[in-house]
């Protein structure tokens, strides 16, 4: 069979292995097993910081006039005139009469804005709680927050309910699009955030009704299923979102467990496939403001990757599917009990230390148990640099996809690690790093010049830094340049939410932002072809 040479690593595929990598590229759908039990390890954490409190909820102690012969106006009448002209819902006027006149007519209003959703007799201040929530495709995390101080209380993470629709976003958008289904994937996601809520309730002892603010960020997908709306335009090309632009509902419009009045804000997405937890990474790391080019990667199945210069910021999103993430990996799996996240392969090609998590019992390998095995593979030449297994080594064999490599025995059986696995990582990888060397070269940024960059989310959190630059998923600058940040989406979600002023501030970065459309760009199947192999050292 005739060999096609890609420049310039080397990396020598058959015609058939280079259209099935770039077909697995462009795929429409992602076919992704979801009979993997147990609890995900959910990251909640960062060392960012959120800023100081300025919340959109404020209180207001009023003294009211009694009516009498001479002054007839109505309760409501009053309480607007005390409150310098208010919008009062009717659950709230429902309450209005009686609450006057048992707090003889002192009462603290708390407002949303000029939106009164709560008052109570007497100058007593309530409590009064909001909430940050970051929608990922794969788990939903919501940090309850006293806006009144700006600090975070508790946080409680659940995996997405969506995934029983697909574990990928472009199955979810398929799935709305094809069965006209989009309210019941928002119906799923909400679920999921009330979950949340009702665990943090329950622990906290809080009332549903002192929760009066919202703030919700996630990828253009979640975002528009959050909001019922439907997705179709960014199943298909130009990729164009339902809405962009920032919007604030009442609770009760999302079915959200919380004051139905309070407000949920939902920050600008960017683009078709760069959402609003990519905005709130960039606020969160403040690369706007940044005095020497930085850049910030959250890797996923969908990886966004945004880079600074000058007060420039330009983003773009790769295709980098759920390989990195333990999916599409034969024996792969997410980050529960007993997934391989550690392996260390001797200069023989030999597994000589295995970590997984909880220390259990083998059953497969989490997204970064497969980037060090992946590393250390090509390290020991089980892996050539174009992404081909050594038939001869001792530990590769014949199995029943090709060529597998035999990483350890566990408890359900053999754990191995495929020349397929090989080759989805590759395609992974090659997107990604497409990705940042195609926005350094528009920004032309060289690598000497870039001062940091800041790895977020789950799954780089937990990546040994090594063996993920070995591989070229991140540029290979200095350890002391590369700062591991966590969950900067949340981070942001949560500056939003403590400080009003953040949620505009936000809305004029997005508008500053520009997008690299990869899908469009003419040198990016170049790039990406000559990013499958592996430089090694």
């Amino acid at each position: 069979m005739p060999k096609v040479f890609v420049e310039p690593i080397g990396l020598t595929l058959t015609i058939d292995e280079q259209d099935n990598l770039l077909d697995g590229l462009m795929r429409a759908q992602i076919d992704i097993p979801t009979d993997c039990a147990g609890q995900r390890r959910i990251l909640t954490t960062s060392q960012l910081t959120h800023g100081a409190a300025h919340p959109a909820v404020s209180t207001r102690h009023v003294q009211l006039e009694p009516p009498t012969l001479a002054d007839k106006r109505s309760d409501l009448e009053r309480l607007d005139a005390g409150l310098g002209g208010v919008e009062v819902p009717l659950h709230v006027l429902e309450e209005l009469p009686a609450t006057l006149r048992h707090g003889k007519w002192k009462v603290t209003a708390t407002l949303y804005g000029k939106r009164v959703i709560d008052v109570h007799p007497g100058e007593k201040d309530r409590e009064c709680y909001g909430a940050a929530v970051d929608i990922g495709t794969s788990k939903v995390i919501v940090y309850l927050f006293d806006l009144r101080r700006g600090a975070l209380i508790d946080q409680e993470a659940v995996e997405n309910p969506q995934m029983r629709y697909g574990e990928d976003v472009i199955s979810r958008i398929a799935h709305a699009a094809q069965n006209h289904e989009t309210a019941l994937l928002a119906a799923a996601v909400r679920e999921g955030i009330n979950a949340n809520l009702r665990a943090l309730y329950e622990r906290q002892d809080v009332h549903p009704n002192h929760v009066c603010d919202m703030t919700v960020v996630g990828n253009t997908a979640m975002h528009h299923l959050a909001l019922g709306l439907s997705p179709v335009g960014l199943g298909q090309a130009p990729f164009a979102p339902a809405a962009a632009e920032p919007l604030t509902l009442r609770a009760s419009e999302l079915g959200i467990d919380m004051n139905p009045d309070g407000g949920v804000h939902f920050p600008p997405p960017i683009a078709g496939f760069v959402g609003s937890d990519a905005l709130a990474v960039v606020a969160a790391t403040h690369l706007v403001d940044v005095k020497k080019p930085s850049m910030a990667i959250d890797i996923g199945t969908n990886t966004e990757i945004a880079l600074a210069r000058d007060g420039r910021v330009t983003v773009t999103s790769c295709a980098s599917g759920p390989a990195f993430e333990g999916y599409q990996i034969r024996n792969g799996m997410k980050a529960v009990a007993g997934a391989i996240e550690r392996v260390r392969i001797d200069d023989e090609g030999v597994p000589v230390e295995l970590a997984t998590i909880t220390g259990a019992d083998p059953i497969g390998i989490c997204g970064s148990g497969v980037v060090d095995l992946l590393a250390g593979l090509v390290r020991a030449r089980v892996v050539d640099k174009s992404g081909r297994m050594n038939a001869e080594h001792p530990r590769v064999r014949k199995g029943e996809e090709g060529y597998e490599y035999l990483v350890t025995t566990g408890p359900h059986g053999e754990i191995v690690f495929t020349q397929h696995d090989v080759r989805s990582l590759q395609l992974a990888k090659g997107a990604i790093h497409a990705g940042w060397e195609l926005l350094m070269d528009s920004l032309e940024v060289p690598l000497e010049e870039l001062d940091t960059v800041f790895i977020a989310g789950a799954f780089g959190n937990y990546l040994d830094l090594a063996a993920a630059q070995y591989l070229g998923l991140f540029p290979p600058v200095e350890t002391d340049r590369v700062a591991f940040v966590g969950n900067a989406a949340g981070v942001g979600a949560q500056m939003a939410l403590i400080d009003v002023r953040a949620r505009t501030r936000m809305a004029k970065v997005r508008d500053r932002i520009e997008f690299l459309d990869l899908a469009t760009d003419k040198r990016f199947l170049e790039v990406f072809s000559g990013r499958l192999g592996f430089e090694g050292d």
